[in-house]
């Protein structure tokens, strides 16, 4: 028996049977060299060395991240038969977050902004007339009860608005920041003057509830009572100075919301339109750096292929999940880009690109 496991009968069997042993051991070498040998660990090489450069060329290795960590990279692997694979992460993937924090917090205005549907119920019940026979006999008397009632349902009304108004100016506030368009100091400023509001809010309708309480109090007593009458007058007086104040406290507060509004749906625009153009230029340099530098990727077979995966920079259809984008470059025309035959803007016009 030989190394090979072949009896030694095997090579009675002359020339030909020596010869079909060289054959198949010929091959064997082969596979196992493709396999494991130096060709596919210099390519190896030249894929680490090539994604190196071009992470320079495309800035990616920028440290933005939390600790002064970068956020981009590349990542390279060879197919057999196939190319060469670069998985490409920009910290643009990570930019376009903050746009989804700013679509957030416009849906959850948009929330706030539907018609509470206890109002809206209320607005709906009928209102009871004084001029029906059993309050006729009461309508020369001051009945501040029903003042009361009235009173009570625009206090209601008046908190909500003003406290709706407050919420959507804290939603477009920290829009504002996770866009990059105030700055912490900024951002403090704002947020503390909303705070202000939402305090003097509460602590004037304190005081609006604390007078309702008064009023029922008053209002248990004997309408015949002239001590009482007094007694809800005073009240009364007390109540419109106090709606006074709360005015400019509610005129503040839709103002403000507004402005902010405005400015955070203002800078979510022009924010879409600078990522835009960012990614547009990161794509041009993605193909003038393959120009530039593409002769360090020789190895790659002519009818083989370069994809670039571009993670999470893909197009977002409406309800479909985040997608990459993909750049496809043929290694024969990157071949005519390198030696001049070709500019960079050619190639890209020649290769394939989608979203996936």
């Amino acid at each position: 028996m030989n190394i090979f496991g072949l009896s030694l009968n095997f090579r009675r069997l002359g020339h030909a049977g020596r010869w079909a042993l060289c054959v198949c051991c010929s091959c064997l070498a082969a596979s196992s060299g493709y396999a494991q040998g130096p060709p596919l660990q210099e390519m190896h090489d030249d894929l680490a060395l090539f994604s190196g450069i071009l992470g320079e060329a495309l800035k990616l290795n920028d440290s933005d991240g939390l600790f002064g960590r970068s956020l981009g990279g590349i990542s390279s692997t060879y197919l057999v038969n196939q190319g060469a694979v670069f998985e490409v992460r920009s910290p643009l993937a990570n930019r376009r977050n903050r746009m989804g924090l700013a679509s957030l917090s416009s849906a959850m205005q948009a929330l706030q902004l539907q018609e509470n549907p206890f109002l809206a119920m209320r607005r709906s019940m009928p209102t009871v007339s004084l001029q029906s026979p059993s309050l006729a006999a009461e309508s020369t008397i001051p009945d501040y009860r029903y003042q009361l009632l009235r009173d009570q349902i625009a206090n209601i009304d008046f908190s909500l608005v003003v406290n709706t108004a407050v919420q959507q100016a804290t939603h477009s506030v920290r829009a504002l920041r996770a866009l990059g368009s105030v700055d912490e100091a900024t951002y403090n400023a704002l947020f503390a003057e909303i705070e202000n509001l939402r305090a003097q809010v509460g602590e004037h309708v304190d005081e609006l509830r604390l007078l309702e309480a008064e009023l029922r109090n008053s209002s248990n007593v004997g309408s015949g009572a002239g001590s009482s009458d007094d007694a809800r007058e005073a009240l009364a007086a007390r109540l419109e100075p106090l709606i006074q104040q709360l005015t400019p406290i509610r005129e503040e507060a839709l103002t403000l919301a507004a402005d902010l509004k405005e400015k955070a749906a203002q800078a979510e625009t022009e924010f879409a339109a600078q990522w835009q153009r960012d990614l547009t230029s990161l794509e041009e340099d993605l193909y003038a750096s393959l120009c530039a530098y593409g002769e360090m990727l020789e190895r790659i077979p002519a009818n083989q292929s370069l994809s670039f995966i571009l993670q999470g920079l893909g197009d977002e259809p409406t309800g479909a999940r985040r997608t990459d984008k993909v750049h496809i470059v043929s290694r024969t025309d990157l071949s005519r880009c390198v030696e001049g035959a070709i500019e960079w803007p050619k190639l890209r016009s020649v290769s394939v690109s989608y979203s996936y």
